[in-house]
C-alpha cells in the first residue's frame, strides 16, 4: 500500500475548503487569534495624523465657553491688623486733658513749654492719674525734683537668711533652766538646749520637771545626744503636758522603731502643734514610715511635722493628714468649727 504525502490532498482542496477545515479544527497550540472562528479582512481607509488631532483639541478647548470662572488676584488681609505695642496705647480722658493745656500754654506764652511746664500741667491732672496712663518717664526726668513718684513698688529680693550653724555655742545653764522648769516660772516660755550634749540622766530630769510645767510652750533639744532610752520620758510628757505647742528632736540618735512610738503617744493630745524629728542618727525603714503615717490620723492638733521622708506614699499620706489639722485649726480660728 502506498502512502501519500498531505501535500497532495491540500493541493486538491480550494481556498474556502481549506478554511471551512481549519475552523473545524481546534489546536490548542494554536494562537487565541488563529483559533477564533470569526475573522475581519477589511482594511483600513483612512489614516490618523495625531499632530493634527492634537492641534484640533487644543483650538476646541480654548473656543468653548465652559469653565470661564477666572478671577483675578486681589491681595486681601484677613484677621486683625498687627500692631505694635507702643500704637496700642489707647488715649484717655487726661491724655486729651494735657494736650489741651499744653497747646493753651503755648498759644500763651508764645514760646516753647520745657520740662518743668510739663511737670507742673502734670500736678495740676494728678499725677497718680497721669502715670496710669502716660509713660512714666515723660512726667519724671532725671536731676529735676519733680515731686512726683511712681505708683509701682520697687521689687526687691529679700535678703537670703543664713543657715543656722548646728556647732553654735549654747550657753545656756542646765540647773538654772531645770529650776525654773520645776518651779514653774512663768518667764520662761521657751526653753532652747540645742547642741548642748546631754546624758540620759539630764535628759530624764528634763521630762520629768516639764510633765507639770504650765508655763513652758517651746521645747527644743536639737543635737543634744538624746537616745531611745529617754523616749519613755517624752512619752509621758506628751500625754500629760497641755501647754507644750512646739517640741524639737532632730539630729539626735533615735532608731525609727522608737520614733513610731512617739507618735502613737499623741492620740490623746490636743495641744501639740508643732514636732520635729528629721535628721536623726539611725535612718527610718520603710514599715517604719508607714507606721508613723497611719499613727498621724489619730491626731487632730499637730500643724507642722518634719521628718526625712524615703517612702512616698507614707509622705503623702503624712502631708494629708496635715493639711486636714490646718483645716481643722482654720476652722477653729474663725469659729466654723
Amino acid at each position: 500500500m502506498d502512502y501519500f504525502q498531505n501535500d497532495d490532498i491540500f493541493s486538491g482542496l480550494s481556498k474556502e475548503e481549506i478554511e471551512q477545515l481549519n475552523s473545524e479544527l481546534c489546536d490548542d497550540l494554536l494562537p487565541a487569534a488563529d483559533r477564533v472562528k470569526y475573522h475581519i479582512d477589511k482594511k483600513g481607509q483612512n489614516t490618523i495624523d495625531k499632530a493634527a488631532l492634537s492641534k484640533w483639541m487644543e483650538e476646541a478647548a480654548i473656543a468653548s465657553q465652559i469653565g470661564q470662572d477666572y478671577v483675578p488676584y486681589v491681595k486681601e488681609t484677613r484677621g486683625s491688623k498687627f500692631v505694635k505695642a507702643d500704637e496700642k496705647k489707647e488715649k484717655t480722658i487726661y491724655d486729651d486733658e494735657f494736650e489741651k493745656l499744653l497747646m493753651e500754654a503755648e498759644k500763651q506764652g508764645g514760646a516753647s513749654v520745657d520740662d518743668e511746664d510739663i511737670d507742673a500741667l502734670a500736678e495740676i491732672l494728678g499725677a497718680s492719674s497721669l502715670l496710669g496712663s502716660v509713660d512714666i518717664s515723660s512726667c519724671s526726668r532725671p536731676g529735676k525734683e519733680t515731686g512726683l513718684k511712681s505708683p509701682i513698688a520697687d521689687a526687691r529680693a529679700e535678703k537670703v537668711q543664713a543657715e543656722v550653724d548646728m556647732t553654735e555655742t549654747n550657753d545656756i545653764e542646765i540647773e538654772e533652766a531645770l529650776g525654773q522648769i520645776k518651779n514653774n516660772d512663768s518667764s520662761l516660755a521657751t526653753c532652747c538646749f540645742n547642741n548642748v550634749q546631754m546624758d540620759a540622766e539630764t535628759v530624764d530630769s528634763v521630762t520629768s520637771a516639764m510633765v507639770r510645767n504650765t508655763s513652758v510652750t517651746k521645747l527644743e533639744m536639737c543635737n543634744c545626744g538624746v537616745t531611745d532610752s529617754a523616749i519613755d520620758g517624752f512619752i509621758t510628757l506628751l500625754q500629760s503636758n497641755t501647754t507644750l505647742q512646739s517640741l524639737s528632736l532632730e539630729t539626735n540618735k533615735i532608731a525609727g522603731k522608737f520614733l513610731v512610738k512617739l507618735i502613737q503617744s499623741l492620740d490623746t493630745n490636743e495641744t501639740l502643734k508643732e514636732l520635729r524629728i528629721a535628721n536623726q542618727y539611725y535612718s527610718t525603714g520603710v514599715g517604719d514610715e508607714m507606721a508613723i503615717a497611719k499613727a498621724l490620723e489619730k491626731n487632730t492638733s499637730l500643724c507642722k511635722f518634719s521628718l526625712n521622708w524615703k517612702n512616698g506614699g507614707s509622705r503623702n499620706t503624712a502631708d494629708r493628714f496635715i493639711m486636714r489639722n490646718n483645716d481643722i485649726a482654720r476652722k477653729k480660728r474663725q469659729g466654723l468649727a
